[in-house]
C-alpha cells in the first residue's frame, strides 16, 4: 500500500488491486470514492471532483 497526504485528502493505492489503475480517496476518516488514474475520471457516483480535490489530484500527480 502506498499513501500520499495532500490538501486535506489521503490518496491510497493498494498493491494487487483490480484494474483500472486507481486511487482510493479519503477525507477525515471516510473514504469518499475512487479515482481512475488511467482514464482520469471518478469511479463512483458519490465522488464529486471539486476544485480543491482537482488541485490535490494534480499535486499528487494523478491528474494533468
Amino acid at each position: 500500500m502506498s499513501e500520499k497526504k495532500i490538501g486535506g485528502f489521503i490518496f491510497r493505492i493498494y498493491k494487487n488491486d483490480h484494474r483500472p489503475y486507481h486511487v482510493h480517496i479519503i477525507r477525515g476518516n471516510k473514504e469518499i470514492g475512487r479515482f481512475d488514474i488511467e482514464n482520469r475520471r471518478s469511479m463512483d457516483e458519490r465522488l464529486k471532483i471539486t476544485g480543491q480535490l482537482r488541485k490535490a489530484l494534480k499535486q499528487a500527480g494523478y491528474l494533468k
